[in-house]
């Protein structure tokens, strides 16, 4: 199976440094059209399904790029972003020395998700998406469950202390899954 990997557009609360989490966010204007054009790019895959997180930005993410393909959009609970506990609304570069350990260390306390969590439901979906017999499809999520899923696909060793951003806005990586099938 050919696998597109796509994170969602820019958001407003992206191009203001806004911890999103789970909160619901429209594309920003920038947004909408980068991740017009790169559906262009898009336009001549001929995608058999489209899975997408259900958070708004991705829905609409998953919206503009099916305008070509008009395939079914299957909301996905596996790939919405990392909840971000009391830090979704905030500025990250307001936090205090303290919130900001805090919010690395992914405290439970401070109703945050942790990377081992997000990793274990985007494992899910990947075992769940090898059983189909799909050729062409397109994933739009956040940027953790992304990377995750890159990395799972990969065969990456992950360093939950080391986590790093590896998708960008409306940004869309190929892969190859070995399926069961």
């Amino acid at each position: 199976m050919d696998l597109y990997i796509m994170r969602h557009g820019q958001t407003v609360w992206n191009e203001r440094g806004i911890s999103q989490g789970r909160r619901n966010n429209r594309l920003s204007k920038c947004g909408i059209k980068v991740t017009q054009d790169v559906a262009k790019t898009l336009k001549d895959i001929p995608f058999d399904v489209i899975f997408s997180s259900p958070l708004m930005r991705t829905m609409q993410t998953a919206n503009i790029v099916n305008q070509y393909h008009h395939v079914k959009i299957i909301k996905d609970d596996d790939l919405i972003e990392i909840d971000q506990g009391i830090f979704a609304g905030r500025k990250k570069d307001s936090l205090s020395q303290q919130e900001q350990l805090l919010r690395k260390s992914r405290s439970k306390a401070a109703g945050m998700e942790s990377y081992q969590h997000c990793l274990k439901r985007t494992k899910n979906f990947v075992e769940r998406l090898k059983k189909t017999n799909f050729k062409n499809v397109l994933v739009v999520t956040h940027y953790r469950a992304a990377t995750f899923i890159e990395d799972i696909v990969c065969g990456n060793e992950i360093d939950f202390l080391e986590i790093r951003q590896k998708f960008e806005n409306s940004q869309v990586k190929k892969f190859e899954l070995k399926c069961e099938n």
